[in-house]
């Protein structure tokens, strides 16, 4: 097994573990009601799915997936852990959803999964779990029709400069700690959760850094155009702002959406 596959795998372990918490604080039951969970951000700029293939990386409990079947989507999650794609094939049998579930290391999805859809989607938290971020791309352009479409909403790479070399922060969130162009990934002594900020996986789990450059030029590297690249003040949980109460106004972008066509 090579040191990414090690890294990664390690990772999985963490995923598997965050799986019964996430059951408890994702939100199932308004989502077994009938409605979808994706923000308004993703919901306007993804735009009508209705009829179209979508698949979905790195999809955990498949909670975003299932908000996409919703809205008419015929849907494929895509994950390395095999506890989290448990609860998702048991969470679209109670929903009566056609849904397919994959489990695959991202870094394998190429050598396992050979369909290909309308759209990909990715979002939420994703980037900082990719040990290869062209590899990343080649597997979205592997994934995609010509002709469809790969969406992303993560968190903005200028968050990494908050972070010191232990990839720990501060009590300040608005002061420079880091370094933007740092190469190489954050190591920890287990993997934390943001629903739950007293749970901790035991086991080392690594997360990794893209810039902006590395994220557009590895998509426009496999032939891709891209359509749009937005910037966001407003982070995808509460736990995070860029927001400066002092100044009264939001000091840098919290998160970016990203668009580009095959």
């Amino acid at each position: 097994m090579n040191p990414q596959h090690e890294m990664t795998q390690s990772n999985r372990q963490g995923w598997d573990g965050l799986v019964a918490t996430h059951i408890q604080n994702y939100h199932i039951e308004k989502l077994v009601s009938g409605t979808p969970l994706l923000n308004d951000v993703i919901r306007g700029e993804v735009g009508d799915v209705q009829g179209k293939s979508l698949v979905h990386l790195l999809c955990h409990i498949g909670t975003d997936t299932l908000s996409w079947a919703l809205l008419g989507a015929q849907v494929t999650g895509i994950d390395i852990s095999p506890e989290a794609l448990h609860y998702a094939r048991q969470l679209a049998a109670r929903m009566n959803i056609d849904a397919r579930f994959i489990e695959s290391d991202i870094l394998d999805v190429i050598d396992r999964a050979n369909d290909q859809f309308d759209v990909v989607f990715s979002s939420t938290g994703v980037l900082c779990w990719l040990p290869d971020i062209r590899r990343y791309a080649q597997t979205v352009r592997h994934l995609l029709k010509d002709g469809g479409f790969f969406y992303i909403l993560d968190g903005h790479p200028i968050r990494s400069v908050l972070l010191d070399e232990d990839g720990e922060q501060g009590d300040n969130t608005n002061v420079i700690r880091g370094d933007y162009f740092r190469k190489g990934p954050w190591q920890y002594n287990g993997m934390g959760d943001y629903t739950d900020a007293t749970l901790l996986v035991p086991g080392k789990s690594y997360e990794w850094h893209w810039t902006m450059g590395e994220i557009v030029t590895a998509f426009c590297d496999v032939g891709m155009r891209i359509e749009f690249l937005h910037e966001h003040p407003q982070y995808f949980y509460n736990g995070y702002s860029s927001y400066c109460e002092d100044e009264e106004r939001y000091l840098y972008p919290a998160t970016f959406s990203l668009k580009a066509t095959a």
